[in-house]
């Protein structure tokens, strides 16, 4: 497999000049970087933006494309994405327990979205992730998040290291027994994710 075909991204959240999610990032750079190349050496992000132009206030999503080295390096203005409605779509298993740059997978289910804002995808009825980050799921006393997501996130595993929200096995009809769900991702944090009501979630073909 070359390098060009696991080329991988992270996107990391800039917010009021601070990085408060990089020793996450490291983690999973650290971690794909031995599973994808057989490389033990880190690849040091905060060097790397240490030595880049950043801006001290505002919310920016920086974004690197590596391999066994950075590819490219961007810091934009990030605007998060109103979603209210979500559509449960079922798959055939795929890998993305890396952050690749390819998202074709990904992309092709969002196209089953059928006028829905996100997407909530599901393997033999179990769920996953949406399209744009992880689930936090609040049955009224404790937040919950699926055990195995397609891709674990660094909001997440922050989130589950300060024992906030709990991994659990959850599958789609367990769906009506939580009053809310909440899409968390890098530059999502879970207080500032919109709440989404159960009943805004709809099955195939409802």
């Amino acid at each position: 497999m070359s390098d060009q075909l696991v080329q991988l991204i992270e996107s990391i959240c800039l917010r009021e000049g601070s990085l408060d999610l990089l020793p996450f990032h490291q983690e999973r750079v650290n971690h794909s970087r031995r599973q994808l190349f057989g490389i033990k050496q880190q690849l040091n992000l905060k060097t790397f933006l240490e030595q880049q132009t950043l801006p001290d206030t505002g919310y920016h999503k920086i974004r690197i494309v590596y391999d066994k080295v950075i590819h490219s390096f961007s810091c934009e203005v990030y605007t998060p994405r109103r979603v209210k409605t979500l559509r449960v779509v079922k798959l055939e298993p795929f890998d993305y327990r890396h952050k690749y740059l390819d998202r074709k997978p990904l992309d092709e289910a969002f196209t089953y979205r059928d006028g829905c804002d996100d997407i909530i995808m599901s393997w033999h009825d179990f769920i996953t992730d949406t399209y744009y980050g992880n689930l936090a799921l609040y049955d009224g006393q404790k937040w919950w998040t699926p055990v195995h997501p397609l891709l674990k996130g660094t909001r997440r595993a922050k989130l589950c290291r300060e024992g906030r929200i709990h991994p659990t096995v959850i599958r789609v009809p367990d769906l009506k027994y939580f009053k809310e769900v909440r899409i968390i991702n890098a530059m999502i944090p879970l207080a500032e994710s919109r709440s989404i009501k159960v009943d805004q979630i709809f099955l195939p073909g409802e």
